[in-house]
């Protein structure tokens, strides 16, 4: 931790989004070493006092069974984390959708590989109750508490079991209220959302402003994989994603096909003291090609076009018309998709499994409720529509004979 070098007054705390140390991010640390990740970021990331990062993969024990690995999982044996030690990172988050890809005891052992080297860990937990515990650091006078959530997702499925802290605004709320006073610059982390938005969704903005007016210094968004804008909400921090940092943006189809920005983001430093937040600003970096895929510093024009182009998102985040737009679109897309799903499942699959994501799980539930919204909207125009030759609705029951 850097932060042993202050005494008081002002300290740095920078925060960067995923990190993944599976697949080929493991393989090129495991080739490289430790150092070789974040050593092209290094002169940034010395500049924080404390500094936080996402973690997005999970190290397996050495008998873990490989024939229990599932496919499509962010898991490895090679355990990669000297990497965040040896890049100054203070604390990770835990509380994200992969964390249970290794079952609970992949993600416990991730956890005690972390702490083992002196990097604390929050949001994960054999209960709730645990899971949502705060955790305290104290940097150069400033003490600080994280709070870590993640929302319910097509991972987790909503387990009772040993998991992440659940995110809803109620939770992160009454957690704010218990406590607030025991800190001076609160931080809460929310992996939430659907990937790939250049704007948060209309239900996860209000959460956060929420979070960051019921007394949240910061509020830090991961999920997404891209750059969201930023906004100060009554002196609360508010960035809405943190995109990728360490992560093959290039090496896998799924993050290339949705790029280009999945492999651009900021590291995001800000200027706390005891009373909160004072300044901030983005380092803005790509992650390179293959086979030097990791994160770099921009710097000249390539800087100044990166940091205009977060400076759009932060007018978009502001912009209701936008961002509704945005959640409205990506919604009715979810949909084809499993629609398409659907028509390729027989009837027991789609009640024991698909209805239940859909209605259920809270990463589904939330573009569901939106899909129900543009549906209720067309209804309303179709109610008020008077034929006087047909029924109410004619133009959707007319399919034929008992239809």
């Amino acid at each position: 931790m850097h932060a042993a070098q202050k005494t008081g007054g002002n300290v740095i705390f920078g925060a960067v989004g995923d990190v993944n140390l599976a697949r080929e991010c493991g393989e090129q640390v495991r080739e490289h070493g430790p150092d070789w990740p974040f050593e092209l970021m290094r002169p940034y990331l010395e500049k924080a006092d404390l500094l936080f990062g996402n973690m997005e993969s999970i190290v397996l024990p050495a008998d873990y069974p490989d024939e229990q690995i599932e496919p499509g999982t962010l898991v490895t044996k090679f355990d990669g984390t000297a990497a965040l030690e040896r890049g100054g990172f203070d604390l990770m988050n835990m509380a994200a959708n992969h964390v249970l890809d290794g079952g609970h005891v992949g993600m416990f052992h991730t956890q005690a590989l972390l702490e083992g080297r002196g990097i604390a860990t929050a949001g994960v937990g054999r209960t709730q109750e645990q899971a949502r515990q705060m955790r305290v650091l104290e940097v150069g006078g400033v003490r600080f508490g994280f709070l870590c959530y993640c929302e319910d997702n097509n991972y987790t499925l909503g387990t009772t079991g040993p998991s992440h802290a659940y995110y809803t605004p109620e939770a992160v709320l009454e957690d704010i209220a218990r406590h607030r006073d025991e800190v001076d610059v609160l931080v809460v982390s929310v992996h939430a959302d659907l990937e790939f938005m250049e704007t948060p969704s209309v239900p996860r903005r209000e959460g956060f402003r929420r979070i960051a007016r019921a007394g949240a210094d910061m509020v830090l968004g991961h999920h997404p994989h891209v750059p969201q804008g930023v906004e100060l909400v009554d002196g609360s921090l508010i960035a809405y994603s943190l995109g990728n940092f360490y992560f093959s943006a290039h090496t896998s189809p799924y993050m290339r096909d949705n790029g280009p920005h999945t492999a651009h983001s900021f590291l995001l430093l800000v200027e706390v003291s005891a009373e909160g937040v004072r300044s901030f600003e983005r380092v803005p970096y790509e992650i390179l090609q293959p086979p030097n895929q990791r994160p770099v510093p921009l710097a000249g024009s390539a800087a100044e076009q990166m940091l205009a182009y977060l400076q759009e998102l932060d007018k978009k985040v502001l912009d209701d018309e936008i961002v509704q737009r945005n959640w409205r679109e990506i919604a009715l897309k979810h949909l084809e998709v499993y629609l398409d799903r659907i028509r390729q499942m027989d009837n027991g699959r789609v009640l024991a499994e698909t209805l239940g994501r859909l209605l259920l799980v809270a990463e589904n539930a939330g573009w569901t409720r939106e899909v129900l919204e543009a549906v209720r909207e067309i209804w309303t125009r179709q109610q008020r529509r008077i034929d006087p030759l047909h029924r109410p609705n004619y133009a959707f029951t007319s399919g034929g004979e008992g239809s």
